[in-house]
């Protein structure tokens, strides 16, 4: 039953705001050097970078604006809202690793090669899974928009299965 033992993590709100807050700037200051006037070669950078913060914006804003917890662990296994549409259990993954791209810290979480097209991630989850092939072909978790990020996951994950990683 997944709700034995449930430890559910909210989301970070402060930071998703200053996340937030930044991709706005970005896009202002884009936006007002492209008023400036910028040359070609600048005019594509400000354009790419402000749709890449605009989109990204709009990810952190759906974050923010999520209700309830955003990472649930149990005894049953571990449901990120951002990636399943349902329970990912523990029997279904071969392992569980840690890596960080620059400061953001992520979960790998590597399904059992007889569960992976059962499971019930999500599109986005399953094309970023594609993306990452080439680094083993992890669902990787993201800490960022979690209370506590990584920490907090993994301590989630040891008190509900006794300690163990």
């Amino acid at each position: 039953m997944p709700d034995e033992g449930r430890i559910d993590l909210p989301a970070a709100r402060g930071r998703l705001t200053g996340l937030l807050a930044a991709a706005a700037l970005f896009i202002g200051g884009a936006a007002f050097a492209l008023a400036s006037g910028a040359g070609p070669v600048g005019t594509a950078v400000l354009v790419f970078g402000g749709v890449f913060f605009g989109l990204g914006g709009l990810v952190i804003l759906h974050d923010l604006l999520r209700r309830g917890p955003v990472v649930s662990v149990s005894a049953h296994g571990i449901f990120d809202r951002r990636l399943s549409t349902d329970w990912i259990p523990w029997s279904a993954l071969d392992r569980i690793g840690e890596t960080g791209i620059g400061a953001q810290a992520f979960l790998c979480l590597y399904p059992r090669a007889d569960r992976r097209a059962s499971l019930p991630w999500t599109r986005r989850a399953r094309l970023t899974a594609r993306l990452n092939g080439i680094l083993g072909g992890a669902y990787w978790l993201p800490g960022q928009g979690v209370r506590g990020g990584i920490p907090a996951i993994l301590d989630a994950m040891a008190q509900v299965r006794g300690r163990r990683r």
